[in-house]
């Protein structure tokens, strides 16, 4: 069962208890202590009075005897009945997306039984869980309590997050944001986080956005990020294309590639970026989908199916199919949609590329699927050249390595210049270049494709090219 467990590093857990400017002796609770890396660090500091909870078991065991003097529960944050309040609250909550809350049932935790707590009403149905730990966090803080938490920053830039960051102004101030990278988790976990130190009931919030990198034990304090102020263009994504993310199977050791000769029941899909070579999906290596569309099912793919029923209810996961196990006969159906569109893989390895879909193929959810709401030719050249690289590698997340991370806003957020304004020969010609960059992958048709656009842009392709080619080199030597 997977608990969204990240374990902070004792040093980011030093770092944040060190943000309080409570007095020692004031009463702190740590929600979900996990592996004890605040609660040495709070002993550290002089703290004493120290509530702690943990859910899962075998953590609790191991960490309750080394802290005899401190009050640990093993228990449910979330479901805990206290009138206790605190001066200070500090955490690293769980990171689990709001579609898997519910494989925590046989925990007590379901996205029902939290409904039923009218605590969480200003909650969006599309909350994480580690806001479900925070919005309980602030009602156990006395007023003027501080609250230091560390949690995804992906929030900020989402629909969801909108309400949340509201909640969040309407009963605390922000009194410092600081972006943290490097060797923040005791694994190298892929997750873009932030701390924030929130006061409740004052108001004021008066702070700077600060960014910390961590590197052999040393907090590195780095100047803000490069914006991508190099593209001045005003057209946004939306008017041209929709973005969405590629299909979630929720169990991937059944549905891919499985142990069926009878390609009936199969779709083609692409599963990795490794298995595209150059701009379109013409050919790339595909795996096979199992997804049979009628209950006509022939004995092999009956036998298939009952075994791995008996797993799902053996080990009573994934949680999705375990439910629909219990409503449905066609229960193993997938709910299938369109992919046919230009295709952009979330993690960026060394080039960046946008496909073109010209198989049709089914494209798992490790790539983004665009579009298009005109020509799809224009906007494939739209999205390969310089200008929309140059933003994208300026937006993306960097995770050492050469590795780039990219969220669905990053993608939503980029410019392009006004196409009514372009002329009607350089059209034809992004047309032209669009198609033959899919055809023959050809990158020099990138840069034909950004000399057009560079007529209808202040800084001129030498310029875009050089600070592009910068940037990409700086990342991937992990600067």
């Amino acid at each position: 069962m997977d608990l969204g467990q990240i374990f902070t590093t004792g040093n980011v857990a030093s770092y944040m208890v060190n943000l309080f400017t409570i007095p020692k002796d004031a009463r702190i609770i740590e929600p979900c202590f996990g592996e004890g890396a605040f609660l040495r660090a709070l002993t550290d500091s002089g703290y004493s009075e120290v509530d702690g909870y943990e859910i899962d078991r075998k953590l609790f065991d191991n960490v309750k005897n080394k802290y005899t003097k401190y009050n640990l529960v093993n228990a449910d944050f979330l479901s805990c009945s206290t009138e206790q309040l605190y001066d200070g609250i500090i955490m690293n909550p769980p990171y689990i997306r709001h579609e898997k809350i519910n494989d925590l049932k046989e925990l007590g935790v379901s996205k029902e039984k939290l409904s039923e707590n009218d605590l969480f009403n200003s909650l969006p149905h599309t909350a994480n869980m580690y806001m479900y730990f925070i919005v309980k966090g602030f009602s156990l803080l006395r007023m003027g309590g501080e609250m230091i938490v560390i949690f995804p920053s992906s929030w900020i830039n989402t629909r969801s997050g909108d309400s949340f960051q509201k909640m969040i102004k309407e009963c605390a101030g922000i009194k410092r944001r600081i972006h943290i990278s490097g060797e923040v988790f005791e694994k190298n976990a892929l997750v873009e986080v932030l701390i924030l130190k929130l006061v409740k009931g004052d108001l004021n919030t008066n702070y700077k956005t600060e960014y910390v990198h961590l590197s052999n034990d040393e907090f590195i304090k780095l100047d803000a990020p490069e914006q991508s102020d190099m593209v001045s263009w005003k057209t946004s994504f939306s008017k041209l294309a929709n973005v969405r993310r590629g299909l979630t199977t929720g169990y991937n050791e059944m549905y891919i590639n499985p142990n069926l000769n009878n390609k009936k029941y199969m779709r083609p899909i692409i599963s990795s970026p490794k298995n595209i070579c150059g701009f379109s999906t013409k050919d790339a290596r595909k795996d096979w989908l199992f997804a049979p569309l009628d209950e006509n099912l022939d004995k092999k793919c009956i036998e298939y199916l009952t075994y791995w029923k008996k797993i799902i209810l053996e080990n009573k996961k994934p949680q999705t199919l375990l439910n629909k196990i219990a409503t449905t006969k066609t229960w193993y159906r997938l709910n299938l949609f369109d992919c046919e569109g230009i295709i952009f893989s979330y993690f960026v390895r060394n080039d960046m590329k946008f496909v073109m879909n010209e198989e049709q193929c089914i494209i798992r959810d490790n790539f983004y699927i665009i579009y298009p709401k005109i020509d799809k030719w224009i906007l494939f050249s739209l999205l390969n050249n310089y200008y929309t690289y140059y933003q994208l590698e300026s937006m993306g997340k960097k995770y050492g390595a050469g590795l780039l991370k990219l969220q669905r806003y990053d993608i939503e957020s980029i410019t392009f210049p006004d196409i009514d304004a372009v002329k009607e020969n350089d059209m034809h010609l992004l047309k032209k270049y669009g198609s033959q960059l899919a055809q023959n992958g050809n990158r020099k048709c990138i840069d034909d494709i950004t000399k057009i656009l560079s007529v209808y842009s202040e800084y001129d392709f030498n310029m875009i090219k050089q600070k592009y080619e910068t940037k990409r080199k700086k990342r991937l030597e992990g600067l």
